[in-house]
């Protein structure tokens, strides 16, 4: 395409048209980063400019992944989910916006947190300045209590795969917990990010596929493993089964490729774990374990006795059994019974600041989130899912000014009117 002869002087009338077109979906100018610029010549005819930054890193491949980079304008993640799925190939979208069953729990994981209405309190002498939203979690200081959760194969969504994803989360400065499912391997996740990161394990059958994977993570940096409790392998969908289980033949689980250090199979996992599993993984790495996929407060209660050092809410985002409560649901009553012993976390559902502001009134010390940032990573890369976790960082920030909570730890439940006989009831349980 002929690129010479363009002007620029008419440049900035036609980016501010794009702008207001791009902000009205949900998505900036750097989420484009693929799409060519349009000026207009002093002869009035229409050109085409390419920007360098266009130029993909990543080559694109038969099955189509995104190889976009860039920062992205968020206004709200269910508008960065619209424009996501326009690129991520049906295969990818399904995979990751799927639930099982009839996804009443994934569903439900959003509608709970309509039950925590949040009761600001007014006059109280904040100015935006004042507003900290930073938190200590495990010997991290961590600027936002937002951390990305654990999702396994990133390859169905941008061709830079976890990689990418991983490095967004520490060009935010955040924790990164790598899934092991992941397409990349441990090593070069953790090697993407500068920020902390945790080793999500599914634990093996052969019990020397296990202890490898333990000791790959600790030699690689993970400052702690994350035991999954509620999983037995990535959950799949109706709409995903009835297309045929369309995952990648090109990409096979990272962690198991023996070409990157790797054996056994991934879909070997042990079922009969146990809180002994606990104090294993505790003794053999030396390192913090955090027991994910709790639902109930006795369990809870039960595994920081074993020796969990934290405690992560969650139903696996609906995509293992439906009818399974809320994350949001569930969260009050073993905040309650842990009672401070160790830190809470929630992932499941949280989009918005004030679904932070909730879930942290209500007893977490932070939050994950999953699939935004997928959707993040398919729009711009590791600058993406950089560009969302700021956004919901602000987000929270606004959210907390106008409660009239300065800092975090000023959160209690006393920011918020319960309703719902399902959160009363988990209230009172604990």
């Amino acid at each position: 395409m002929d690129n010479h002869n363009t002007t620029e002087q008419a440049e900035p009338t036609v980016s501010l048209s794009r702008r207001k077109m791009l902000a009205a979906t949900g998505i900036g100018l750097a989420a484009l980063p693929l799409m060519s610029k349009t000026a207009f010549a002093a002869d009035g005819i229409t050109k085409t400019v390419t920007p360098a930054a266009a130029i993909p890193k990543f080559a694109a491949t038969a099955y189509g992944a995104s190889t976009r980079e860039g920062k992205i304008n968020v206004v709200n993640f269910n508008l960065l989910e619209d424009q996501a799925k326009k690129v991520i190939p049906q295969a990818g979208y399904t995979f990751v916006s799927g639930a099982a069953g009839d996804e009443w729990t994934l569903r439900e994981n959003r509608r709970s947190f309509d039950d925590y209405r949040i009761t600001s309190k007014r006059l109280v002498g904040l100015a935006a300045s004042d507003i900290d939203i930073s938190t200590k979690l495990l010997g991290h200081d961590l600027p936002m209590p937002i951390m990305v959760a654990p999702m396994g194969v990133h390859g169905m969504v941008h061709e830079g795969k976890e990689v990418l994803t991983a490095k967004g989360a520490g060009l935010a400065g955040t924790l990164y917990c790598s899934s092991g499912a992941s397409h990349a391997s441990l090593e070069e996740i953790a090697a993407a990010t500068t920020g902390p990161k945790w080793f999500q394990l599914y634990y093996n059958k052969d019990e020397q596929v296990t202890r490898s994977l333990l000791t790959r993570a600790k030699k690689a940096g993970f400052t702690a493993i994350v035991l999954t409790a509620d999983a037995l392998g990535p959950g799949q969908s109706d709409a995903f089964i009835a297309l045929g289980r369309p995952f990648r033949t090109d990409l096979p689980f990272g962690n198991h490729d023996p070409k990157r250090g790797g054996s056994g199979d991934f879909f070997a996992q042990k079922t009969d774990l146990t809180p002994e599993t606990i104090k294993f993984i505790k003794e053999f790495t030396g390192l913090p374990v955090i027991v994910k996929g709790v639902l109930r407060a006795d369990d809870a209660v039960r595994f920081v006795n074993a020796g969990a050092d934290a405690i992560q809410v969650s139903n696996h985002g609906g995509r293992q059994i439906d009818g399974v409560p809320a994350s949001m649901t569930a969260l009050p009553a073993i905040a309650k019974a842990v009672n401070g012993r160790v830190p809470v976390l929630l992932d499941g559902g949280v989009r918005r600041g004030i679904d932070v502001v909730r879930a942290i009134a209500m007893g977490a010390t932070a939050v994950m989130v999953g699939r935004p940032m997928l959707y993040a990573l398919a729009m711009g890369g590791a600058e993406g899912v950089q560009s969302a976790l700021e956004w919901l960082a602000n987000d929270t920030k606004t959210a907390m000014l106008l409660a009239g909570a300065g800092k975090l730890s000023d959160l209690d439940a006393s920011y918020i009117d319960i309703v719902g006989e399902n959160a009363r009831f988990n209230v009172a349980k604990g």
